[in-house]
Parts: structure tokens; sequence; C-alpha cells
């Protein structure tokens, strides 16, 4: 228990003020400037009574609140996910990407707050994986026989025999979906691991796309070696390319032309605007995705 004796900057736990309230492991508690994370120590030996122990650290920036409710969230599955058209060049429906989104009450839906809290608790795994859990379920409610993209986790790279026998496992469950695994251009970054997880991929009968290609390092060397089904390009290079300057878009024509002759399908993420989508279609990228097809949905646009 902790209880405010009328302090006079109070005590706060998970951002709440108290005045006497009950710990519990994972809890994030306030005195004054000090911030501490409740961390239950379960002894190796039997001992005559358990121990809670507090560490005291200025980490408020970086101990985001939450942690109770996040492991509630992992612990009841409360999570659901959107999904957002993909297009060819002719505007007709590819597929969807499956975005997880949060369904706890006391947090966010949004997955980049809630994967600041897992990665706060080294939960990030596991949230990942219940995200594409549930999201493969609802898509194979909405449409058993379409195309899904997905994303992982970078720190899923850290052990590939797990992260390779869950998409078996995703595999077996949802035969009749066409899933598209996506892997960020920054993660790319051991080709020995990234061609055993494409090979093994392609035997599950699962495509394979790099993520975010231009937003940071462009790993052509990794490409070239392990060349995947898809490139997507990240929202930086596509943003405004109407109005770009000419160097954006030769930069783009000659990505374009590179992966062409890899045998390697492009797509373009974050289109906006028309404009900016016919400026695309002439430098021949042959898929789409952005709010001028179709914003993040629960439902699947094209029926």
């Amino acid at each position: 228990m902790v209880n405010d004796l009328a302090s006079t900057n109070g005590t706060f736990v998970n951002h709440q003020a108290i005045t006497e309230t009950r710990l519990s492991h994972g809890d994030i508690v306030h005195f004054g400037d000090q911030e501490f994370r409740m961390i239950e120590e379960r002894p190796t030996v039997a001992v005559e009574e358990e121990r809670t122990s507090i560490r005291s650290t200025n980490l408020t920036q970086k101990l985001p609140s939450g942690a109770r409710q996040l492991q509630e969230l992992l612990q009841t599955g409360q999570v659901s996910a959107v999904f957002q058209p993909i297009v060819n060049a002719n505007g007709e429906p590819f597929g969807y990407e499956m975005l997880g989104r949060g369904a706890l009450e006391q947090l966010p839906t949004a997955p980049w707050p809630l994967f600041q809290i897992a990665e706060s608790l080294d939960l990030e795994v596991p949230l990942s994986e219940l995200f594409r859990q549930r999201g493969l379920q609802l898509a194979h409610g909405l449409g058993p026989n379409r195309r899904f993209f997905f994303n992982i986790h970078p720190r899923e790279l850290q052990d590939p025999d797990r992260l390779l026998a869950c998409i078996e496992r995703t595999r077996l469950a949802f035969p009749n979906l066409s899933l598209v695994f996506e892997m960020h251009e920054a993660a790319a970054t051991n080709a020995i691991l990234i061609r055993r997880i494409r090979d093994q991929l392609q035997g599950l009968g699962v495509g394979f796309a790099y993520d975010d290609f231009g937003a940071g390092q462009a790993r052509l060397i990794e490409l070239t070696e392990v060349p995947p089904d898809i490139v997507k390009f990240d929202i930086a290079l596509i943003r405004d390319i109407d109005t770009a300057p000419s160097a954006k878009r030769q930069m783009l024509e000659m990505f374009q032309r590179y992966l062409l002759e890899l045998g390697v399908a492009t797509l373009a993420e974050g289109v906006e605007t028309e404009p900016e989508f016919k400026i695309l279609q002439e430098l021949g990228i042959q898929y789409f995705q952005g709010y001028y097809f179709g914003k993040p949905s629960a439902n699947l646009k094209f029926d």
C-alpha cells in the first residue's frame, strides 16, 4: 500500500493523484519529481513473505504509464484491426494492409503508444503477435479469399525461429488467405537471415515485401542479394511528387527502373491526391495505397 500524508506535491500512481491505494507490479509512482516503477521480485527460495522492490530514477520520458493496463490487454486479448485498401494502376482492388489497434478503454487505440509501453516492459513481441493473430482472424471473417499485408516488430527478427513458427501457425489457421509479410527496410541488414525468412515464407505460400523503402538508408545490397516480391516506397518519396523538384522524381524513377530490372513489383504508400497518382502511374509503379483510395477502416472498402 502507499499512503499520501498530505504531502506538498502529492503522490501519483499511474499519473493519478491518490491518498491511499494498493500497488501492483508495473505501476508507476511519482513522489515530487521522482519516478518509480514497482517491480515484483519473486524469490527463488521460500521466504516467509513476498517482497516488492522499487527502483528510483529520473525516467519520466522513458517509462510511459499504462504498464498494468498493457499487461491486462495482452492477457485478455483486447485488440482489434483496421484495413487500408491497396489498388493496382487502374485503381482496381489488389489487397489490404492490416493495421493493429488497441481495444482496452484505459489505453490508446493507436499502435505506436502501445508499443512504447510494451517496449519498456520487453513485451513488444507478444503485442505484435497478438495484433497479427487478431487481425488475421478479423480478415478471414471479412474476406477469406483476399490478399492481406501484415507487419512485424523489428524485435521479432532477434528470434527468427519463434517468428517463423508463428507465421507457420498462421498459415495453417488461415490457408485461404493470400498473405504478404512486410519487413521494414531499416531491419534488412542481415542478408543470410533475410534469405532464410524469405525462402521459408515462399515455402508457406506467403509473399515477402520490404516496407518503407527510402525512409532511411536504402539497403540496395540486401535488395539485390535477396530480392523480395514487392517493395513499398515510403511516403517521404511519394508525398507531393507532382510538385517535387525534378531530382526527387528522377531518384524515384531510378529506383523504379532498378526494381523493374530485378523483377520486383513496386507499391507507393501515402498517395493522397489525384495528381500524385497520375505522376506515379507515369513512372510505372504497379500498386498504390493511401487516403486517396481509402483510409484504414474496420470494414473492407471493396465488395
